[in-house]
């Protein structure tokens, strides 16, 4: 005849039967909560108290189990909390990164564009001066630059 689903091997240890572990006394070793073990009492002795320690015990492992979730939830929700930070801040530095990138991409243009611009003005004052000296060479008399505002007045 096959068994009830709630009668394993593992209900019969529990059990005060004649089970696999029935009568053995467990001592000196603990359980998980760091109580001793409950021992398997032979089904003459106290049934009912062993069915009640372990009523207990269940219920102060389910208890711990509770409180370990629990934790465990406000630690991830902790985690969670500090990796959208982490996030808005890799986000936000990455924005400043770009920004000044492409500010020194602007600076670097900028600083070519003035480079060529001085070239060029250096070209035309030699060009300038090459033509004064062939001028004054060649024994014409150039005339003195006036100030800006002077123009007009002679």
């Amino acid at each position: 005849m096959s068994r009830p689903p709630w009668k394993t091997q593992l209900c019969e240890m529990v059990q005060p039967s004649g089970g696999p572990a029935g009568d053995q006394d467990v001592q000196g070793e603990e359980s998980s909560l760091g109580k001793p073990a409950m021992p398997h009492l032979p089904s003459e002795q106290g049934t009912p108290e062993t069915f009640q320690r372990c009523v207990e015990e269940n219920q102060e492992l389910r208890d711990a189990i509770r409180q370990s979730n629990q934790m465990l939830r406000e630690r991830c929700e902790e985690l969670q909390r500090f990796q959208g930070s982490q996030r808005k801040e890799k986000e936000f530095l990455m924005q400043k990164f770009q920004e000044a990138r492409k500010l020194v991409e602007r600076l670097s243009l900028e600083k070519l564009d003035l480079r060529r611009q001085r070239e060029q003005a250096l070209q035309e004052v030699e060009h300038l001066k090459r033509c004064q000296k062939v001028v004054r060479g060649a024994g014409w008399v150039l005339p003195r630059s006036r100030p800006a505002g002077a123009a007009g007045h002679l």
